[in-house]
């Protein structure tokens, strides 16, 4: 049975930030939609097909993450679509690449006629992710 895909047409762009059933363990899909931050789009056009690299997004965080993990802060987590300061791990180990479709990306109950679509980052919060990945040694998708 194959997998059914949004349409290709609907692909988030890189550094937009996606409602995820964002997967706990394996590749299973997680019980509740969290923000999810594309850093890479990638298209398989012979299945016509969409796949997102992406990374969760966390309510919970302290000082130690503020140089390694992009967050949000209460001054700007409204105009990007989120319901709270959020933090996006960047570390290798929180990236998935995963089908765009219905089975990972979906808004919750409490936004189900919304947008899988948030908002998309700005140019400063770009930066700052930019030297985020610079700190941990990594470099962003071209």
């Amino acid at each position: 049975m194959g997998h059914i895909g949004y349409p290709l047409s609907t692909l988030p762009r890189q550094y937009d930030v996606v409602w995820c059933l964002y997967p706990e363990s394996g590749l299973a899909p997680g019980p509740v939609a969290r923000p999810s931050l594309v850093l890479d789009v990638r298209i398989n056009q012979k299945e016509q097909l969409g796949a997102v690299i992406c990374t969760y997004g966390t309510g919970e965080f302290d000082s130690s993450h503020f140089a390694a993990d992009l967050i949000i802060p209460s001054n700007e987590y409204k105009s990007l679509g989120l319901h709270k300061p959020t933090r996006f791990a960047l570390s290798l180990n929180s990236r998935m690449q995963l089908l765009w479709g219905p089975k990972y990306f979906v808004a919750p109950e409490y936004v189900r006629s919304a947008n899988v679509v948030i908002g998309g980052l700005n140019d400063v919060q770009i930066q700052r992710m930019l030297a985020c990945l610079k700190h941990r040694g990594l470099q962003p998708y071209a």
